[in-house]
């Protein structure tokens, strides 16, 4: 066997290595396929030179992690905007802001994908380089004999001078380096094709993803359009009905300037005006006697003796009783919070009294009974107050009737300690910002300047007035004033038989047709406390009919009720045929027409039929 001359191998050891490197340098350049040959071409030095080309590799390998990662953030990016438009999709206050501020978050991550997309083009023409590379090393690596290359290789050396053993030695170690060098790029490739395979599903998907987010957007703002076109037709709605109430009221007040002083008067004391509190005492709640007859009619009105404004006193009551506190009552009522007042007058001009300490004239307040809850009185104090404070503050003498607010010296000298409680605990307080401070007994449940329905619930079950057994909240009046005792001018009960409700509808057909001299002839029939020369019943009848429209028979339908808290509209089933009359206008004709006190008291109203 030949013998290994050390000299040989010494100096072909140091060739060896420097081979090595230079193939595996090749290699590397081809396998990366993504730097120009001339950027490290001119280093002399091969090892360098193969360094220099690993770096630049690996700058490319770190910006496809960097896009990587990139496609993981616009993910979790799109993923955001999907469950944003899932939950504003489910709400009816979408906002265009944040529809824009998704539309530039989609437009954001389409730019970002468009981007990633050219490197991933890049990439995958790169990829086929490499893959062909890695198909040739490997078909040609297991087709070559271990020797055959090397021989050939070596034989374009200067003089090596190696024997046999020697050569299959030197042969051994090189195929072995290699060997793990070209078994380490095909990997390092197999690994960049997976994660490049990878990366272009998720960029696919996440196109998907965001075509369905810029769909669920459009259907998003269709929702959001539609519903700010149905707010703007109900805006629309409600301005042509402001503009029609206006245009009623125009119609209302130059029709009722129209009316004799005697109807006029009629309509003044129907209305029930000069009433409107509750005073120191409870009224019974009315029992309607049996009419008697059938079909019967009776015009019951959700509250009376009121202008609907402030404080609903039997509301502060059950609203007291439901466990809420003072200044709660006060906010719902008035809009405004309750404020110490620094510097509180020490008097208030009272008239017949002169001036008064301001603390005693209130503990002389007749307006609320002392025996409801604590929390009702305090606001019922603290709306005194302020409605004082205001005749203070225009210089004027407060009056002690209903027509300011009741007061009696009587009870000032001697009050009830739950309301000399309750004006003490609330000294010096009153209702911040410029209301007057109006209140009153029952509103019917609904409240103007803006406070609305006083409810806890639906009209008219859950009406507080109702809860507190206001006797007021829905009664058919029949009496002169709200005093169990007052006149009832010759009428027994609030009942109207069918003739009578029939007589009702022919005086609207008169109003609405007659001459100004037949319109002065509406009036009750009850001439004993009313006077005047009214049509009897049958004469109104004729008049109709010469009108062109005699009701003989009614059957009451329905009424309508608005939202602003009114009854707007009357129906009747009748020989006529079916008839609607204005609810405005159907109060005042009844109320010029009903015998007695029978009478509409307040703007809502409905009917009581047996």
């Amino acid at each position: 066997m030949p013998t290994l001359n050390y000299r040989h191998y010494k100096k072909n050891s140091q060739v060896i290595p420097v081979l090595a490197a230079v193939i595996l340098a090749v290699l590397i350049v081809l396998g990366a396929g993504l730097v120009r040959a001339d950027s490290c071409d001119d280093i002399a030095d091969l090892d360098d030179r193969a360094e220099c080309y690993a770096e630049q590799i690996e700058k490319k390998e770190q910006q496809y992690q960097s896009a990587s990662k990139k496609l993981s953030s616009i993910k979790d990016k799109a993923n955001g905007v999907a469950q944003k438009i899932a939950q504003l999709s489910g709400q009816l206050n979408v906002t265009q802001s944040e529809v824009r501020e998704l539309e530039s978050d989609i437009a954001q991550m389409e730019e970002e994908l468009d981007v990633l997309d050219k490197n991933i083009e890049d990439r995958q023409q790169k990829l086929g380089e490499k893959i062909a590379l890695r198909n040739k090393v490997v078909r040609n690596y297991s087709k070559r004999g271990v020797l055959n290359d090397l021989e050939i290789f070596l034989s374009v050396l200067p003089s090596h001078n190696l024997n046999g053993f020697q050569f299959s030695a030197f042969s051994y170690i090189f195929e072995k380096s290699l060997t793990s060098e070209t078994i380490s790029l095909i990997g390092s490739i197999n690994t960049e094709i997976s994660n490049f395979e990878r990366d272009k599903k998720e960029a696919e998907e996440l196109k998907s993803d965001l075509e369905k987010a810029k769909s669920d957007l459009l259907a998003l703002r269709t929702q959001l359009a539609n519903q700010k076109a149905g707010e703007e037709n109900v805006l629309g709605d409600l301005k042509d009905e402001e503009s029609n109430l206006e245009g009623k009221l125009s119609e209302l007040s130059k029709d009722i300037s129209e009316l004799s002083s005697k109807q006029q008067s009629i309509l003044a004391q129907k209305a029930g005006e000069g009433f409107g509190t509750v005073g120191d005492y409870e009224a019974e709640s009315q029992k309607l006697p049996d009419p008697g007859f059938s079909p019967a009619f009776a015009l019951g009105s959700y509250g009376a003796y009121t202008h609907r404004r402030g404080m609903s006193q039997y509301g502060a009551k059950a609203r007291a009783e439901g466990g809420q506190k003072h200044d709660a009552i006060i906010k719902f009522y008035y809009k405004q919070s309750v404020v110490k007042k620094d510097g509180f007058p020490d008097e208030i001009k009272v008239d017949g009294y002169g001036n008064m300490d301001f603390q005693k004239y209130l503990y002389g307040i007749a307006e609320m009974p002392d025996s409801w809850h604590e929390e009702a009185l305090k606001a019922q104090a603290i709306a005194a107050r302020t409605y004082a404070y205001r005749y203070y503050k225009a210089g004027k003498s407060i009056c002690t009737s209903q027509s300011c607010q009741v007061f009696l010296k009587s009870k000032s000298d001697s009050p009830p300690s739950r309301w000399k409680k309750a004006v003490d605990d609330t000294k010096g307080k009153i209702i911040d910002g410029d209301t007057h401070a109006m209140y009153s007994s029952t509103t019917g449940g609904f409240i103007l300047d803006g406070v609305g329905w006083d409810t806890s619930g639906k009209w008219p079950g859950d009406a507080y007035e109702k809860k507190a057994k206001s006797p007021w909240f829905f009664k058919a009046w029949y009496k002169q004033t709200y005093n169990e005792s007052s006149s009832t001018c010759g009428r027994s009960s609030p009942w109207l038989n069918e003739k009578e409700m029939a007589d009702i509808l022919n005086a609207w057909v008169v109003y609405e047709r007659g001459s100004n001299s037949e319109v002065d002839r509406i009036s009750p029939v009850t001439t004993s406390c009313w006077g005047g020369n009214p049509y009897s019943l049958d004469d109104m009848a004729s008049k109709a009919e010469k009108y062109g429209t005699k009701f003989t028979s009614v059957r009451y339908e329905k009424v309508d009720i608005s939202n602003g808290g009114y009854t707007s509209n009357v129906v009747f089933n009748t020989n006529q045929g079916r008839v609607e009359i204005d609810g405005t206008e159907f109060k005042r004709v009844f109320n010029l027409r009903a015998p007695g006190y029978i009478s509409i008291r307040n703007a809502l109203y409905d009917f009581i039929i047996k």
